[in-house]
């Protein structure tokens, strides 16, 4: 019995992506090892991901059988059940904690501006499982900009303007046929606040003279959208973007249709990897293979993700003791270590990988995401403060287009601009009411205006919507959380 051998317990609950959870042949050696490395027993309760929203909800209410880690798979602001249960004191206000970096050198480097989120009524509540905060950005194709002439990455929006007409109407594949387009789009609007970003309008809200603005109230935004809609009226965006099923986002720029992609980098690196597994030539040296170019930000600016997807609550019906949480909280930390991050990515050294002669971690092939021995356990990590082992001893031998990745979303990092009311609006009885709502407004009267199906009298019909449907109660509540905060 681990509790009677001195060693802490603690129950965790996790998402079920494979249904083979650390239950694999070899299995038993990685849990060998995280305990020993970690000094922790733990009691895994899985729940199968696609259940996994309905059973956090039930789990919140068992109190007599909460797990001392609940892991939330969405962010906070989206999950209404976790934001109750934290106004009601549900989970251990971790703030203390956190600023200790003796005990928890990993966890103690999270950044303020992704905990804001993650704060209810002034207690951080939530470790954070973090993605990259700079993963949203510009990439083009580095061929077709060489073909018409342009021989440097775009850095003003004057330049991305003058990338998407030659693209367009400069013949950038050589085929003699007016066939391309500059940016590619589809249903999904993030491109658009992405772009919005550039022109200094902010990430949803924006401080202004002291008080938290929701971006479509500020100036910056309208001559954002001024663009996209002169983008639009002169063709440099497929007419019919508006109804390209999210799905099929990408497509174009793999086909050779677009040049310039705006979403997550990963997406431009996606591209690229397409690139080389079609053998996709350069248009101007058939020999070579097309590349792409991860730019990021425009005009120094990009939009910020919110930091994470999903978070960890220690929960004070599990956790009982202040032991309990430091035991929790110990465990966390050390699943940030090189070690442990290799131990859940890569799995167990000359049974899932090979060292090769430079010293990189290569798959040897023998397991898949499902039957691999480390199955499930990078659901334990909260991978910070770095993405990927930074320890050379584990570094995993990578393409081209993956390092251009993660050069890019590191140079992000210090463009990306935050959505300053993120933590507020989660505490907004309000928007917690009608927030889809508000948001769906925006997004609808956006697209239309874009498209030249309304003018501005009709923007601001939706403007006034907006404020009718509750908006206008939003800004009120946040800013009053935002100045008690200030306070």
């Amino acid at each position: 019995d681990s509790a009677a051998s001195g060693t802490p317990t603690v129950s965790f609950m996790i998402p079920d992506f494979t249904g083979h959870v650390l239950s694999n042949e070899h299995s038993d050696e990685v849990i060998a090892k995280y305990e020993a490395y970690t000094g922790t027993h733990v009691e895994w309760r899985t729940e199968a991901n696609d259940t996994y929203s309905e059973k956090f909800g039930l789990t919140l209410m068992d109190k007599d059988n909460m797990p001392m880690i609940l892991t939330a798979t969405k962010t906070l602001d989206q999950n209404a059940n976790a934001a109750d249960a934290a106004k009601r004191g549900a989970f251990w206000d971790l703030t203390e904690y956190l600023q200790d970096s003796e005990a928890y050198p990993n966890l103690s480097q999270i950044s303020p501006d992704v905990l804001k989120g993650l704060t209810v009524d002034g207690q951080i509540i939530g470790i954070p499982r973090s993605r990259a905060i700079g993963r949203n950005g510009l990439g083009y194709r580095t061929d077709w900009a060489e073909a018409v002439g342009i021989t440097e990455a775009p850095k003003t929006v004057e330049d991305v303007y003058d990338m998407l007409y030659k693209f367009t109407y400069d013949d950038p594949d050589g085929n003699g046929a007016n066939d391309t387009y500059g940016l590619e789009m589809c249903k999904y609007t993030g491109p658009w606040d992405i772009i919005q970003t550039w022109f200094g309008c902010g990430n949803g809200w924006v401080e202004q003279d002291g008080k938290l603005v929701p971006v479509h109230q500020t100036a910056e935004y309208k001559e954002a959208l001024d663009w996209m809609r002169k983008i639009y009226a002169d063709g440099l965006v497929r007419p019919d973007w508006a109804t390209v099923d999210t799905a099929n986002f990408q497509v174009d720029s793999q086909k050779g249709v677009t040049g310039v992609f705006v979403d997550t980098m990963d997406g431009t690196k996606r591209i690229w990897k397409y690139f080389e597994d079609n053998a996709i030539a350069d248009v101007n040296d058939a020999s070579k293979i097309a590349t792409m170019t991860s730019v990021g930000p425009i005009n120094g600016h990009t939009l910020a993700t919110t930091g994470y997807n999903g978070f960890y609550l220690i929960t004070k019906s599990g956790a009982k003791t202040e032991e309990d949480v430091k035991a929790c909280l110990h465990f966390l930390d050390k699943m940030c270590d090189p070690e442990m991050m290799a131990l859940a990515d890569y799995g167990l050294k000359d049974i899932c990988y090979d060292i090769n002669a430079d010293g990189k971690v290569v798959p040897n092939g023998k397991y898949d995401t499902t039957n691999c021995p480390n199955a499930g356990l990078n659901q334990a990590v909260p991978y910070v403060p770095y993405l990927t082992e930074q320890n050379p001893d584990y570094q995993l031998e990578k393409a081209d287009y993956q390092l251009a990745y993660e050069e890019s979303i590191a140079n992000n990092v210090q463009y990306a601009v935050f959505n300053p009311a993120l933590g507020y609006l989660t505490q907004s009885d309000t928007y917690a009411e009608c927030g889809n709502d508000l948001v769906q407004i925006l997004d609808d009267a956006r697209t239309q205006y874009i498209c030249g199906q309304i003018d501005e009298a009709g923007l601001q019909a939706a403007f006034d919507q907006w404020n009718a449907r509750g908006g206008t109660q939003v800004i009120e509540e946040v800013n009053a959380l935002y100045a008690a905060d200030k306070a």
